[in-house]
């Protein structure tokens, strides 16, 4: 032991809790240690159990182990000054001696860390309790035990089962109502509606807790990743024994969200159009849909990750597979036959490993998303900084404490099965990352033609002629189509009457039938008629459709004698087919690698390739400000990142042109997008990679 073992024990808190516990994994008893001070509650075995029940009857180490001896459990004194260690670490002996002030004070200045150092390691959730509401909350309780009698949740749900029904019937304006969400006039009702979901949302935990005799000891509000959350402390539901119990108090905040859910979809369908309805839609939407994507994920230490460790009935199932999950993991790298953590069979073995492994990923990209967050969203230095707090603390800093322990395990290390295959495993992963294997790359583009022309109709009109044949070649003033609008023939018929009647005076006039000034203002009304004539002709006129020049017909609508057309149809598509270009698009990595000359295949979207050799013609040498192809931008489903700003294409990242040259000739009849296999340097991956976060590093350099 590390005292005397005649020496006297040290004495336990008076404010200490002794209290039944379930039953663990295994149905082995339990009990718990309550800690009043700290909130906390501590398992023990039956061992432990015996030691802490007679620590108060025992003046010395071997009178405590004599009187457990009597209760028929043997124990060690190695166990003895392990209980006595977990009982100083937890702080759950009186201070009396000089000696525990000094160790007391030394642990306190060990965790005392400056303001900025707690803000860098907490910054992602911070807890500041605000109320302590369980005097509160058992004075209102018989109130709320009146709710749980009704069973009001059933009422809930069958609103919200017709709420949905209702909702089906006017599915469109139900899709379109988040339009309406950011008016300034819903600002107002949406915070308000906010607060009050999420209010109800730690209320329903906190009523649940007390039904079940629960101490609450703070309500708060939290922190994640700056933004406010409210919390509600229910660490007292670990005093109850049934796990089931537990799990109402854990997911009674999203119950009571999707009851509430429920009831504002049956009110939506029913109030009238305005700022509540928004506020409803909310509620019946975003707003738990919002709770459960935060909160009842269990890769996090919220309601999801409780509630799935009280189903499965395994305490502190976090820490404890990630124990399992680093152990596996080391056991499938080296193989070096270590006792797993704790006692595990084969099924219970696989579950925490799955967690734990599935945990690592989910939290892998949270961060890396959390990092580009407030990356983007901060000022540039504090972004950077954020950044690299996000990347080294919480992602590369855990893989180098791993690695650490396999350096430190290097003795137990040997040449096995399994280490001979990681080794080969290892080996052709840098191969896979130096070697210059990679030789082609994947770029998109667009097949065109230089000179094209979609023909309009000049205004709604009635289709007469439709001499349009699918891939046809056509002649320069060929007809194509001939359109008819009643209007304009109408106009046409009443001009040339009003004409004809001006002409007929005229002509009386001429005769000397009328005055002078009346012969001028029918002259007047002569010319002005005939231009009005000769306009509505030209109109008629451009209702004629003609091939300018000689080409293929590409796109085209499918019309037919009778039918009728707007201003804004494209009735048809023609290509010069001597015009023919093809032009690829890639980032600016990749430019050095390209050489003029080095041959390229392009394949089009409907998997055809391109029958004609292409070359590498010319490659611009500045990126491209606006994209001119819809059909490569990411906003209509291209490949090329592209936001669209004024009605143009702007790519995300800088993009270059590379125009091709064709060798013999293409039989295309329309414009075609695809991609092409562009012949570049052979290069490794691991180049490519570091081109890639050169690229980063230069583009983000600039303040």
């Amino acid at each position: 032991m590390s005292a005397d073992a005649t020496e006297p024990l040290p004495k336990l808190r008076q404010n200490l809790s002794l209290l039944v516990a379930p039953p663990d994994e295994d149905g082995e008893p339990r009990w718990q240690i309550f800690d009043p001070v700290s909130n906390k509650f501590f398992y023990l075995s039956r061992t432990a159990f015996y030691l802490f029940r007679e620590w108060r009857h025992a003046s010395d180490a071997l009178a405590l182990l004599s009187l457990v001896e009597q209760r028929g459990i043997e124990v060690e004194e190695v166990e003895l000054d392990y209980f006595l260690r977990f009982l100083e670490g937890n702080h759950l002996l009186e201070v009396q001696a000089e000696s525990d002030v000094i160790r007391l004070r030394g642990e306190a200045a060990k965790q005392k860390k400056h303001i900025l150092l707690w803000l860098l390691h907490n910054y992602l959730f911070i807890k500041i309790p605000l109320i302590r509401p369980d005097l509160l909350l058992t004075r209102f309780y018989p109130l709320i035990k009146q709710l749980f009698r009704l069973r009001l949740d059933r009422v809930a749900l069958v609103l919200g089962g017709i709420g949905l029904v209702m909702v089906l019937r006017q599915w469109d304006i139900f899709t379109h109502t988040f339009q309406n969400l950011f008016s300034m006039s819903v600002i107002f009702y949406y915070i308000a509606a906010l607060v009050f979901v999420k209010t109800a949302h730690e209320l329903g935990h906190a009523f649940v807790a007390k039904r079940y005799g629960c101490r609450v000891s703070s309500m708060g509000i939290a922190f994640l990743l700056m933004t406010p959350i409210l919390y509600t402390d229910t660490t007292d539901a670990w005093r109850l024994r049934s796990r089931f119990q537990r799990l109402s108090i854990v997911m009674a905040g999203v119950k009571v969200e999707i009851y509430i859910a429920c009831v504002a979809t049956f009110l939506w369908s029913i109030v009238p159009d305005g700022g509540f309805r928004s506020v409803l839609f909310f509620v019946a939407t975003t707003s738990w849909i919002s709770s459960l994507l935060i909160n009842t994920s269990p890769f996090m230490r919220f309601d999801g990750y409780y509630a799935l460790s009280d189903f499965l009935g395994m305490e502190n199932l976090q820490p404890r597979s990630f124990l399992v999950g680093k152990w596996f993991l080391r056991e499938r790298l080296f193989g070096f036959g270590l006792l797993p953590p704790e006692p595990l069979n084969r099924k219970k073995c696989l579950l925490m490993v799955v967690y734990a492994w599935s945990t690592w990923v989910y939290r892998f990209f949270l961060f890396l998303g959390i990092a580009a967050l407030v990356y983007y969203f901060a000022f540039k230095v504090l972004g950077i900084v954020l950044f690299l707090v996000e990347i080294i603390w919480f992602v590369l800093l855990p893989i180098f404490k791993e690695m650490k322990v396999w350096v430190s395990l290097r003795k137990k290390m040997s040449l096995n099965r399994t280490s001979v295959i990681t080794l080969l495993l290892f080996v052709l992963a840098i191969v896979a990352l130096l070697v210059p294997w990679k030789n082609q790359i994947s770029a998109p583009a667009v097949a065109t033609f230089e000179r094209h022309q979609t023909f309009y109709p000049s205004e709604s009109s009635r289709v007469v002629a439709w001499q349009v044949t699918p891939n046809e070649k056509v002649q320069k003033g060929q007809l194509l189509i001939l359109l008819e609008s009643s209007d304009v023939e109408q106009q046409i018929q009443l001009t040339q009457i009003k004409l004809n009647a001006l002409q007929t005076r005229w002509q009386r006039a001429s005769s000397g039938a009328v005055e002078l000034d009346s012969a001028f203002t029918l002259q007047t009304q002569l010319s002005r008629e005939q231009s009005r004539l000769l306009s509505l002709l030209e109109r008629r006129e451009r209702l004629a459709i003609k091939a300018p020049f000689d080409g293929y017909v590409g796109e085209w609508l499918s019309l037919s004698k009778g039918d009728y057309v707007n201003g804004q149809s494209p009735l048809v598509t023609l290509y010069d087919d001597d015009s023919l270009v093809v032009k690829a698009y890639v980032e600016g990595r990749i430019v050095p690698l390209l050489k003029e000359g080095n041959r390229v295949d392009f394949i089009g979207n409907d998997g055809e390739q391109l029958s004609a050799q292409l070359i590498i013609d010319k490659i611009l040498p500045t990126a491209i400000k606006r994209l001119d192809y819809p059909g490569l931008g990411s906003t209509y489903g291209g490949a090329i990142a592209t936001q669209k700003l004024d009605d143009q294409l702007i790519p995300e990242e800088a993009t270059y042109e590379v125009q091709l040259k064709l060798i013999g000739e293409a039989p295309l009849m329309r414009q075609q997008f695809g991609q092409v296999n562009l012949a570049v340097e052979p290069h490794s991956l691991l180049v490519d990679g570091l081109r890639r976060i050169y690229g980063v590093f230069i583009r983000e350099s600039g303040f």
